[in-house]
């Protein structure tokens, strides 16, 4: 068992001269919908699996995302009734992400980035509807889906003294569901 703590403070403290492959990111994301939009917090780790200083970067990336109960009242614009909605949405993710830039050791490095994510997604909620003149209706919704995300987003990397920050605006494709991300590299 000392065996393993030795090697464990050895592999920690090696590491500190080189510069580390993990990034922690975390942002508001947000989904625009008819009448507002939905909005959360998504927390992302990364771990780069090519050296950072190449204009191509392959990371892979593992995130959640949780959004508090949010209510929605308004007035359908097809038959005039009007509506309550109240939902709840987290889900967690795992997939890579390429990202690919010009100037890959400059001090602010802009970058793209396209993704695949395996996507865990639980949504709980509640519908009410009140059409004028008739009965209101009422329902409960709650479930689990599973499914592949596809994130695109733009990027840059800042080099400030011996820290290295990122910004990453991102986007989901099929859902239009939008992120902005900050992150810096761990110490380890």
């Amino acid at each position: 068992m000392r065996l393993f703590f030795v090697g464990c403070l050895l592999l920690l403290s090696s590491g500190a001269a080189a510069q580390s492959r993990w990034i922690l990111s975390a942002g508001p994301e947000w989904q625009p919908y008819v009448g507002g939009q939905f909005v959360g917090g998504r927390i992302r780790g990364e771990f780069d699996l090519l050296k950072q200083d190449k204009p191509f970067r392959l990371r892979m990336e593992l995130g959640t995302y949780w959004e508090p109960t949010q209510d929605d009242f308004g007035t359908s614009l097809v038959d005039g009734s009007t509506f309550s909605r109240t939902r709840q949405t987290m889900d967690v993710s795992f997939g890579f992400s390429a990202a690919v830039s010009p100037l890959p050791r400059a001090r602010f490095a802009p970058y793209i980035t396209l993704g695949v994510l395996a996507r865990q997604t639980w949504i709980h909620g509640f519908d009410a509807r009140f059409p004028p003149g008739g009965q209101p209706t009422y329902s409960r919704f709650s479930g689990t889906l599973g499914e592949l995300a596809y994130p695109v987003g733009l990027g840059i990397r800042a080099r400030i003294g011996s820290r290295v920050l990122q910004f990453e605006l991102r986007r989901f494709l099929a859902e239009h569901r939008n992120g902005l991300m900050v992150g810096t590299r761990l110490p380890f």
